[in-house]
């Protein structure tokens, strides 16, 4: 009669830290929808001009920052999203050929829009880049 080890106290947990039960996918799909509520949460208290889901990746990205394992753990989930990202980009593309009498009326702001944001993008970043520059490095 062989002796066989105790079983470990608590339930059974996966690589990742999940419970055994849970595939790493939907735990990780629930934390991504967790922090979007939390951004929008957020949002709402504070009047951020900002939407939720953006708040909740800055969220995400400081927490994973000072606990890379809290990072690891929406990784089975951000995966496949991020390796079928063009798929996102087909509601708004039906959006836009539906509203394309719009867009087409429109056009001179949305140009005036797109080409001045993309000049005061680039002022910003060249002076900062400037400013960066002159402090030298390790300053």
């Amino acid at each position: 009669m062989g002796l066989t080890p105790p079983a470990p106290a608590g339930p059974a947990r996966s690589a990742r830290g999940w419970p055994a039960h849970v595939p790493a996918v939907l735990a990780a799909l629930a934390l991504l929808l967790g922090l979007q509520l939390l951004g929008t949460v957020l949002v709402d208290l504070t009047h951020l001009p900002v939407p939720g889901a953006v708040v909740g990746l800055v969220v995400l990205l400081g927490v994973g920052a000072r606990f890379p394992g809290f990072a690891r753990r929406a990784e089975p989930a951000g995966e496949p999203l991020l390796k079928h990202l063009q798929l996102l980009f087909v509601p708004p593309g039906v959006g836009a050929l539906t509203q394309l009498s719009t867009l087409v009326q429109q056009a001179a702001p949305l140009a005036l829009a797109v080409v001045g944001s993309f000049a005061a993008g680039l002022v910003v970043a060249g002076l900062l880049l400037q400013r960066l520059l002159r402090r030298g490095p390790g300053a």
